[in-house]
C-alpha cells in the first residue's frame, strides 16, 4: 500500500498554486503498478485544476478529501483494495470526503454502492482527468473549463520523489489473453500523441527528473500518428534531455532491430528489456491467449543477446496455469536456467472469475502452483548472484535516490539494469552525493539481488 503525504520539495510545473488560501486538503493512498501511480497523479492534477488547488497531509484526519486509488488484477489485489478502503472509511471523521476510483470499480461497478456504503463516492470512468473532475463536485468545486481526457492534458501532480518518473505511452489494451482482465476493465488500447508524450518528460525534467520510464499495458503495440515504438524512442531522445530513458512491459516478438539498435548506440537509453514472457511451453502459451511459441522466444532472446551482450533481461512467469504439466513446468525451469535472466518476478496463477481462464479444466493445486514458484524463485536467486558477482570493482553509472529505508547510515540508487521498485538496489556505504545525482560508484560487494559500492570522489 502506498500512502503518499507531500510532493517532495522540487516543484513540478503541473503543480497548483500552493498559496491559494481555499486549496483542498488531500489524503491519498495508491495502489497497484506504476500506470496505477500515473493514473493518480492525472487525477489528483484535474482535482487541484478544479478545486482551486491541493495541500497533501501526512495524516488523513486533516483531510477534507481521502482518495483511494486501487488494484484489482488478481483475488489478492481485490483484498487489499477493499481493505485500504475499509481502514480510511475506519478513520473518517464527520464531514470528509472518501473518493474511490481505479480498477476496483471499473471491475465491479454499481454493486460496490452496496458492498461499501462507506464510500462517499465511485469514479466508474476510465479516463483520470475525468476522474478529478467527478471528485471536485463532492468540493462544491465549480469551474467552466472545458472536459478533456488524459490522452489530451499534461495537467498531472507529482508525488514521490521528483527524480524518477512514469510516462504512460498508451491505455487499455487489445491483447487477449485468458487470465487477464485488463481489456474487460480498460478498454482497448488508445495511443497517446508523441508530442504530448515529449513535452510532459520535458516537464518533469524541468522539475528534477533524471530517469523516465515508458509504460503501458504494451508498450511494443504503439502506433500513433506514423510512429511506432523505435520511432517514438527515437523522436523522444530527439526532442527531450531525459539521461536516462527506460522501457517497461515490452511484449515478446514486438521487439525490432531499430529499437536494439538505439540502445546500443544511444547510452541515454537504457540497455535493459522487460519483457514479461508469461510461460516458456507452447502448449500453455497457447492456453494464456499469447500470440508466440517457444521457437519465438528462443529467437527473440537470441536476438536481443547477439545485438546487445550486456543488455539486462527482466521477465515475468506464471506457475499452475490450467493444464500445466510437469514437463511443462521442466519446459520453463530450463528455459530459465539456459537464459538466464537478470531479473524475473514469478506469480502463481489466480483463478479470477471474469477470465475465460476459468472454465479451462485441469486446474493445478495451488499447493504444487506455490511449489513450482518457489523453485523458480530459488534457481533465479543464483542466477542474480552470480551475474551480480561479475560487477565486482566495476565502476557503474548510478541515480542516487537518497538515504534508505532501512537505515540512516547508507545510501542508495539503481543502476541502468536496476529498474525502480522491482529489481535490485545498489547501497552506498561510502563517499557523499546528492539524491537526484548521477554519480560514478565502485562496486566493492555484490549480493543475490543488491549492489554494494563506494561514490568516486571527483568523478
Amino acid at each position: 500500500m502506498k500512502k503518499i503525504a507531500s510532493p517532495e520539495s522540487k516543484k513540478s510545473p503541473s503543480r497548483p498554486d500552493t498559496a491559494c488560501p481555499n486549496r483542498a486538503r488531500v489524503f491519498v493512498v495508491s495502489l497497484g503498478c506504476p500506470k496505477n501511480l500515473i493514473d493518480t497523479e492525472y487525477a489528483l492534477g484535474s482535482l487541484g485544476a478544479r478545486a482551486g488547488g491541493l495541500e497533501f497531509c501526512k495524516d488523513q484526519d486533516q483531510a477534507d478529501i481521502i482518495l483511494v486509488n486501487t488494484c484489482s488484477f488478481i483475488e489478492e489485489a481485490v483484498s487489499e483494495s477493499i481493505e485500504a478502503i475499509l481502514q480510511a472509511a475506519q478513520g473518517k471523521r464527520p464531514g470528509q470526503i472518501l473518493a474511490v476510483m481505479g480498477c476496483l470499480p471499473l471491475r465491479y461497478r454499481k454493486e460496490l454502492k452496496e458492498l461499501l456504503p462507506e464510500v462517499d463516492i465511485f469514479s466508474f470512468s476510465q479516463d483520470p482527468v475525468e476522474t478529478g473532475q467527478i471528485f471536485s463536485s463532492c468540493l462544491g468545486s465549480v469551474s467552466s473549463a472545458r472536459a478533456i481526457s488524459s490522452a489530451e492534458t499534461i495537467n498531472r501532480i507529482s508525488t514521490g520523489m521528483p527524480w524518477q518518473k512514469y510516462v504512460k505511452i498508451s491505455d487499455g489494451c487489445s491483447n487477449r489473453c485468458t487470465y487477464c482482465l485488463i481489456p474487460s476493465i480498460k478498454g482497448r488500447m488508445v495511443c497517446r500523441k508523441p508530442g504530448l508524450i515529449a513535452e510532459e518528460i520535458n516537464m518533469l525534467c524541468e522539475a528534477g527528473a533524471k530517469e523516465i520510464t515508458l509504460v503501458a499495458q504494451d508498450l511494443s503495440a504503439y502506433e500513433m500518428d506514423g510512429l511506432d515504438l523505435a520511432s517514438l524512442v527515437e523522436f523522444l531522445l530527439r526532442e527531450t534531455d531525459v539521461p536516462w530513458l527506460r522501457l517497461m512491459y515490452l511484449y515478446p516478438g514486438g521487439l525490432d532491430d531499430r529499437l536494439l539498435d538505439l540502445m546500443d548506440h544511444n547510452d541515454r537509453l537504457c540497455p535493459y528489456v522487460d519483457m514479461p514472457i508469461q510461460h516458456a511451453s507452447s502448449s500453455v502459451l497457447r492456453s494464456m491467449g499469447r500470440n508466440y511459441d517457444q521457437d519465438l522466444l528462443e529467437q527473440t532472446i537470441g536476438r536481443i543477446k547477439n545485438f546487445l551482450p550486456q543488455v539486462s533481461i527482466r521477465t515475468t512467469v506464471m506457475t499452475g496455469f490450467p493444464g500445466e504439466t510437469e514437463e511443462d513446468f521442466e519446459t520453463l525451469r530450463d528455459f530459465i536456467e539456459r537464459w538466464k535472466f537478470h531479473h524475473l518476478g514469478c506469480f502463481t496463477y489466480s483463478d479470477e472469475e471474469d477470465a475465460p481462464s476459468r472454465h479451462l479444466k485441469h486446474k493445478v493445486p495451488p499447493e504444487v502452483a506455490r511449489e513450482r514458484k518457489e523453485e523458480l524463485m530459488s534457481l533465479q536467486a543464483r542466477i542474480s548472484a552470480g551475474i551480480n558477482a561479475g560487477f565486482q570493482n566495476q565502476v557503474l553509472d548510478i541515480l542516487l535516490e537518497g538515504l534508505c529505508q532501512e537505515t540512516n547510515l547508507l545510501l542508495c540508487g539503481r543502476t541502468r539494469f536496476q529498474a525502480p521498485e522491482v529489481d535490485g538496489l545498489t547501497y552506498i556505504n561510502s563517499g557523499e552525493a546528492q539524491a537526484g545525482q548521477i554519480v560514478k560508484v565502485k562496486i566493492t560487494e555484490t549480493h543475490t539481488y543488491d549492489l554494494v559500492g563506494e561514490v568516486l570522489q571527483g568523478e
